[in-house]
């Protein structure tokens, strides 16, 4: 009898876990037929793109308008015709340029090359482009009608800047022209006497030709700006002098000698350097 109900036991234990397998299985088999229709549905849905957000990157700066590269570059000598440049509200001084370099563009070109006493590119850091601003504005304040011909009559003023610059230099104006003849000559004798004393004057000085910074400094004499030699004594033992002056030089500045401005240089770091050391080496 025992044996009986022990057998029936293990029967009955055998039918509860064969059922359980196959509840099981079943449950297991709907549950992976769920996943795998809702993995189909997102693929079916799924964007054919995406969209990446970025930073955009600063704009390049935009191009000085005419004015401020006058006011920046061009005003020291065009705003008082100092060093024969063309004076700004002038039509008699502009209109024959304009019409001897056929318009605006001769002009631009002339101006980019350098010409007469003005480096290229007015000694400074101008583009292409705000340097015709800048013509452009000079022309048109001189009553010159940039698309050809003069404009009779029109109102030739300069801007505050312009005015206030040319208030300033007015009286040291009206020497230069005079100045720069009998200073050249006075220069280029000191700077050949001095040749043999000092090796590198010959750079310094070819340096300081190309850059056109003869045109309103000489030597011996005050023109536009001081003697290279009164320079020379005011900072005579000052050590940094050399790292100051320099960066006027590639920056321009105003102030220290009067109020005439001193327009920015297209130099390197090593031209200035070197411009400055043979200034100051002067006695």
């Amino acid at each position: 009898m025992f044996l009986f109900v022990l057998g029936l036991l293990v029967l009955f234990t055998i039918v509860i876990m064969t059922a359980a397998n196959i509840v099981s299985e079943g449950i297991e088999e709907k549950q992976g037929g769920d996943k795998r229709r809702q993995a189909a549905i997102e693929e079916r849905i799924k964007p054919v793109g995406e969209v990446a957000v970025a930073k955009v990157g600063a704009a390049a700066a935009a191009p000085r308008s005419g004015k401020e590269v006058v006011s920046a570059v061009c005003g020291a000598c065009h705003a008082t015709g100092a060093l024969n440049a063309p004076k700004i509200g002038s039509a008699d001084a502009w209109q024959p340029r304009f019409d001897a370099n056929g318009g605006l563009d001769g002009l631009v070109k002339s101006a980019i090359a350098g010409k007469g006493a003005m480096p290229p590119r007015g000694g400074g850091n101008i583009s292409d482009e705000e340097l015709r601003n800048a013509i452009t504005y000079m022309l048109e304040e001189s009553g010159i009608d940039v698309g050809g011909g003069s404009a009779p009559g029109a109102a030739a003023t300069a801007t505050k800047a312009v005015q206030a610059a040319a208030a300033a230099v007015q009286s040291v104006a009206k020497q230069a022209g005079e100045a720069v003849s009998q200073a050249a000559g006075q220069a280029m004798e000191a700077v050949s006497s001095m040749m043999g004393k000092a090796p590198a004057v010959e750079d310094a000085t070819g340096l300081a030709q190309a850059k056109g910074c003869l045109n309103c400094h000489q030597v011996n004499t005050k023109v536009v700006g001081p003697a290279y030699k009164d320079v020379a004594a005011k900072y005579a033992g000052d050590g940094g002098a050399v790292a100051r002056l320099a960066a006027k030089v590639r920056n321009g500045g105003a102030g220290v000698w009067g109020q005439i401005p001193m327009p920015p240089n297209n130099v390197t770091d090593e031209e200035a350097t070197k411009l400055v050391k043979w200034i100051l080496s002067l006695r």
